[in-house]
């Protein structure tokens, strides 16, 4: 495709042709979804990736210049900084969890002598509470209550909606409370 043919795709974009969105995915797809796999490396993040980039054509099909290059190398160009930015969201995410829950069996600890036995104790219960629920219940708890998230906070750095960050939260809640009432008593 030449860049006269860029150009004229791009004003059908401009236009809200969606045959012309389907052209631009029949004819660049399969070198988006490549581009975004190669950087992401999971199929699945690859697709999303791949639906973002065409979607921002689609959005703003304006910021496409033809003196800087074809439509291809744009599409690319985007692909590649959606997948970047991806991996480097998932990496901050994993990372932030990793801290938390670091930071929770830390805070759990007792001061000295029969309340550090004591505190061991319970940082052991509720680590063996935190382990038996779910994970996503447990990054949920563990974002909210030792992170001190809102559940707003805790479904944006999720990525779930807010709704759903509430539902994981309760029955996270309602789980581990559940794990630390059937727990054998100490005498």
């Amino acid at each position: 495709m030449d860049r006269s043919e860029d150009r004229a795709i791009v004003k059908r974009l401009l236009e809200r042709d969606e045959d012309a969105l389907r052209e631009v995915m029949s004819m660049f797809g399969g070198l988006v979804f490549a581009m975004a796999k190669r950087v992401v490396a999971d199929p699945t993040m690859a697709e999303e990736v791949a639906q973002d980039a065409f979607l921002a054509l689609w959005r703003r099909p304006g910021s496409y210049n033809s003196d800087r290059g074809s439509l291809q190398s744009f599409l690319l160009g985007v692909t590649r900084n959606k997948a970047i930015d991806l991996v480097r969201h998932e990496e901050s995410l994993k990372k932030t969890k990793d801290a938390l829950v670091t930071e929770a069996e830390a805070a759990s600890e007792g001061p000295s002598g029969d309340e550090q036995v004591v505190g061991m104790e319970e940082r052991d219960e509720l680590r063996a509470a935190l382990s038996s629920i779910s994970e996503v219940h447990r990054e949920a708890v563990v974002l909210a209550y030792f992170g001190g998230r809102t559940y707003r906070e805790v479904a944006a750095e999720l990525g779930i909606p807010e709704g759903t960050a509430k539902t994981r939260l309760r029955d996270g809640l309602a789980k581990l409370r559940q794990a630390l009432t059937n727990r054998p008593e100490l005498t």
